[in-house]
């Protein structure tokens, strides 16, 4: 089956429990990563990938805030220990550079590549938001009722990741729990909702 709708609104943060920014972090990126700004991700050997969307216990380090870049390899453009941080890459290029056959033209305003990406940490004091939706295709209408209920991710056919109202097997499939509805959609269809993730599923608790 396939979701309601065909593509979400892109997971972001909402606020704290402590009213502060949000905790942030920038790893490595992991090489051939194309995913979108808003989507969960996980370590994997040190390095930045989208979450499988399988691995539940300790699976999610958090949500990336920026497109992933596509590296060639490994963090590519990022120092190395003790080293210094270059000038920036990209990957919007254009045409070649003649008698430089390694150089490429950067276009003004190109989005800078320094081998990081920039992650919202999943952690007991970030409130995020999400749009809901359900993978068997039923129409979805999130209520006060539901608030404390754990739910599941899932991914759509355009790369976003929407709450599962059809993913409710704790320690099965759940990654989130439910804190309230949205200010701005209410009790609505496929409405946005307030989560955090589980402890259980944070990759590192803080």
């Amino acid at each position: 089956m396939a979701s309601l709708l065909a593509t979400h609104v892109p997971i972001e943060v909402v606020s704290t429990k402590q009213n502060t920014t949000e905790y942030t972090d920038a790893p490595q990126e992991k090489a051939s990563q194309t995913f979108y700004a808003g989507t969960p991700v996980q370590l994997s050997g040190g390095y930045v990938q989208a979450w499988d969307g399988t691995t539940v216990a300790a699976g999610i380090y958090g949500v990336s805030e920026e497109d992933a870049h596509n590296l060639a390899s490994n963090g590519a453009g990022a120092p190395t220990a003790f080293g210094i941080v270059g000038f920036p890459g990209t990957g919007t290029t254009f045409g070649h550079v003649p008698n430089q056959s390694s150089a490429v033209n950067i276009p003004e305003g190109a989005p800078a590549s320094l081998g990081y990406i920039d992650v919202a940490e999943a952690n007991l004091d970030t409130i995020f938001t999400a749009q809901t939706d359900n993978d068997t295709g039923a129409a979805t209408t999130p209520t006060i009722a539901n608030v404390g209920t754990q739910y599941g991710l899932t991914v759509d056919a355009n790369g976003y990741w929407y709450v599962d109202f059809a993913k409710t097997t704790v320690g099965t499939n759940t990654v989130l729990v439910m804190t309230g509805l949205h200010p701005i959609d209410g009790s609505i269809a496929n409405a946005r909702i307030l989560f955090q993730f589980t402890k259980a599923a944070m990759q590192i608790v803080v």
